[in-house]
């Protein structure tokens, strides 16, 4: 397979150069490289993009967070509050999603806090074990495609608002081969159902997407089967055009977990930059955490 990352990283930095000397300190593993040209092979086989559309897309999420980040150090609060709002401006528009999904897929090898979320749930998630798997939001399917190629579920299913998510994961799933194990669905999670419980609940960067976190947690709880254990992940001071539910600290988001009635086995974070947490929590800069909970 020809190797797209270096193209894809000389294109990035001829564009931006804050780009270009952030890529200089890239700390990927030779694997999370391998996957990145994958999914790069992906954008090029499947879709027809050029290495300088996705250079494009990867930067315009980088502005938009940039923006985001202005925005909320002046105002002290996301910009957007309803999902309606933002369904208007990113899932219910095609032509915006097809760049945000994009850009954020290639963000989750190249951002240091993407990296160590990713790495954090591989690791984690050959010791979940059980019949009937679930995900919340597979966006791009990163996580639903560890999933598969690491744990033994009899049956995996996922769910998305956006169709273009769902349309995107399902020809992933079928461009690496193991789309036969899996089912994705376009659904809003608040009105999905199933005559069957789970033993694992999956879900990567929803929480702060929608107007009531925890009674979305309350719902991921009634869904799993007695023991049954989930992985959740959100952030902390994160601004983007989408998040729309600002949670200020590691101990709120575990508090709001406690209070759906799970108990938290482990949890672990990461911060923008990977610098130090204090730093973050007193310049308010964002922060990544992955929850592992049991019913």
């Amino acid at each position: 397979m020809t190797d797209l990352v270096i193209e894809f990283i000389d294109k990035v930095a001829e564009k931006n150069e804050l780009q270009k000397k952030y890529l200089e300190n890239w700390k990927a593993t030779d694997a999370e490289r391998n996957e990145l040209n994958t999914i790069l092979h992906f954008f090029v086989d499947e879709f027809n993009y050029d290495i300088d559309f996705i250079a494009d897309a990867y930067i315009f999420i980088n502005n938009m967070v940039m923006e985001e980040t202005y925005y909320f150090i002046v105002n002290g609060k996301y910009r957007n509050s309803t999902f309606e709002e933002v369904n208007k401006i990113v899932y219910d528009n095609p032509q915006y999603m097809e760049k945000y999904m994009m850009g954020l897929s290639v963000s989750d090898y190249i951002w240091i806090n993407h990296i160590k979320m990713l790495r954090y749930f591989e690791e984690n998630i050959k010791l979940f074990s059980g019949k009937n798997y679930l995900e919340i939001g597979p966006g791009f399917g990163q996580y639903l495609v560890k999933a598969l190629l690491n744990c033994n579920f009899e049956s995996y299913t996922a769910c998305d608002i956006s169709q273009t998510s769902v349309d995107r994961s399902n020809k992933y799933l079928k461009y690496r081969d193991i789309d036969d194990k899996c089912t994705v669905i376009q659904k809003d999670f608040f009105e999905y159902s199933s005559d069957e419980c789970f033993d694992c609940v999956v879900m990567g960067e929803v929480l702060e997407h929608v107007e009531q976190p925890l009674l979305m947690i309350k719902k991921i709880y009634e869904l799993l089967n007695k023991d049954g254990k989930a992985f959740i992940t959100t952030v902390i001071n994160a601004p983007a055009v989408d998040h729309i539910s600002l949670f200020s600290s590691i101990e709120q988001v575990l508090n709001m977990a406690e209070s759906a009635g799970f108990e938290v086995l482990d949890y672990m974070y990461s911060t923008e930059g990977d610098i130090l947490l204090e730093k973050a929590v007193k310049r308010k800069q964002a922060i990544n955490i992955a929850m592992i909970l049991k019913k």
